[in-house]
């Protein structure tokens, strides 16, 4: 454990090199944390001062149901990890982070994979669940550099995760998320326009085992999507380990002011591409995954507003692989069964009222989203529309020495339509019955109230400490619940 803490602070030193900010430390904090300074895309133009953080803390969070059983119903984690980001120059700025989190992820049911998120809905899938261990690196770093009026800069970030289960059925997951970007810009008219390139591999390797004497206690199955799963691999034999391989590759184009005051847009594609494969059958492709995704930013913003809108659509597109019966499982052909789209509008506003002791800050926001998923087969479907609005308040002082903020937000999520078609036919007894009550949590309202506090205390010119203390708590119509405390304490200079 102190090699693995000492690895990650040394990853973050060459960041905590001289700033070229001439202000303290308490300042540069109070800078940093006005909800105004980090909308900025490019470092070049980023309002908020140079900085280093190093932080430990603890994540708790509990539900009495999960609303995702496929991501658990609790997780307890502690985490390290240090940021950073200085101006080197007037033309050159860098950025890097490095993070390392052990915890339990509880009550994963209907999911053995790592990444469910990234991968429905082809993941591996056992009826017992229970509680995954995970360990997570992380580490990413950017730099930008200007030439009169040309810019050029790139960002890299990578992620390692392990998780495992110590009781049947024991997964071990070995995921590694390598990602990188190249950014070009001209400076022209008052505003900076970018073009960006994206690229990206990913890699899961899963390996399941049954140590019980008395038999396997459940069926490993490798899900399709809408309760339904790829019968032919079923089991809990040799099929049941899997490979995901992906790629990702996309654009990006960013428009922004160069004062900090203006109009600004982003637009984007990115393109995602999960292979499934059975590991002990020759490799096989039992399905691929394409996810698409389209995003599109635009608003306003001076030193005391800022008006924003966002737009993003994804569609994932799933195809099954047929493989022959002679053995060698090559594959014959793929056969597009799944498809989800999902569409999501937003618009919100930061509104800073400065005072004489303190800056108070109102952030409204509301939104709505419609997601329908379909299946080769016409009676099988899923459809959501739903809406939400919300509203964040803080309040951010600096005196002396100290720099104090206070924050809390309350937000709304309620569910206008919903459809849900599993023909009973068609679909194994048992998974009918865990996934009409897994979907039909997805059609509950709620509202989630957040609270947090961030204090710190300037040590010297150019260091400080910091303590941060952050609670959620959300309420379902159905009266279910959950809860999270989050506690950290660390230096900043």
């Amino acid at each position: 454990m102190k090699k693995r803490l000492l690895i990650l602070l040394f990853a973050a030193l060459p960041l905590t090199g001289r700033a070229q900010d001439s202000l303290g430390v308490g300042a540069r904090t109070a800078a940093r944390l006005n909800p105004l300074s980090g909308e900025a895309q490019t470092l070049l133009y980023n309002a908020a001062p140079s900085f280093t953080q190093v932080d430990a803390g603890y994540l708790l969070r509990a539900e009495d149901q999960a609303f995702l059983p496929q991501e658990g119903r609790g997780l307890g984690e502690f985490f390290v990890k240090a940021d950073a980001r200085h101006r080197l120059n007037r033309n050159t700025a860098v950025s890097g982070g490095a993070s390392y989190r052990r915890g339990v992820r509880r009550g994963v049911f209907m999911n053995t994979s790592s990444d469910w998120e990234l991968l429905y809905p082809y993941h591996t899938a056992d009826t017992v669940g229970g509680n995954l261990q995970k360990e997570q690196y992380s580490f990413n770093g950017a730099y930008v550099h200007r030439m009169g009026r040309w810019f050029v800069g790139g960002a890299l970030d990578f992620r390692a995760l392990h998780e495992y289960r110590s009781v049947d059925p024991r997964p071990r997951n070995i995921t590694s998320d390598l990602n990188g970007s190249l950014t070009a810009g001209l400076e022209m008219g008052g505003h900076a326009l970018s073009a960006r390139l994206l690229i990206g591999k990913y890699h899961q390797s899963q390996d399941i085992e049954f140590m019980d004497p008395r038999g396997h206690n459940t069926s490993i199955l490798h899900m399709t999507g809408l309760g339904q799963h790829y019968g032919r691999f079923s089991g809990s034999g040799s099929s049941t380990d899997a490979r995901f391989r992906g790629l990702t590759a996309g654009a990006a184009f960013c428009l922004e002011p160069l004062s900090g005051e203006g109009a600004f847009a982003r637009a984007g594609y990115t393109l995602h591409r999960y292979i499934r494969h059975i590991k002990n059958q020759n490799e096989a492709p039992m399905s691929r995954l394409y996810v698409h995704e389209v995003s599109a930013v635009g608003g306003w913003k001076n030193g005391r507003t800022l008006y924003r809108g966002t737009v993003l659509y994804e569609y994932r597109r799933g195809l099954e692989g047929v493989l022959d019966v002679k053995g060698a499982y090559q594959s014959l052909t793929d056969l597009p069964l799944y498809g989800q789209h999902r569409l999501s509008a937003r618009a919100d506003a930061v509104l800073n009222f400065p005072g004489a002791s303190a800056l108070w800050s109102l952030r409204p926001r509301i939104g709505a989203e419609t997601l329908q998923n379909t299946n080769l087969n016409p009676y099988r479907a899923l459809s959501l529309t739903a809406a939400d609005a919300g509203v964040s308040a803080c309040r951010l002082s600096h005196s002396g020495k100290w720099v104090f903020l206070l924050e809390g937000a309350l937000d709304g999520h309620f569910t206008l339509a919903r459809r849900l078609s599993l023909p009973s036919e068609k679909t194994d007894p048992a998974l009918l019955g865990i996934y009409s009550a897994l979907y039909g949590r997805w059609a509950d309202h709620w509202g989630t109230l957040r609270l947090g506090s961030s204090l710190t205390r300037e040590l010297s010119a150019g260091l400080a400490l910091n303590v941060s203390l952050q609670a959620e708590g959300r309420l379902y119509a159905t009266g279910h619940r959950m809860g999270g405390v989050s506690a950290s304490i660390g230096l900043i200079f």
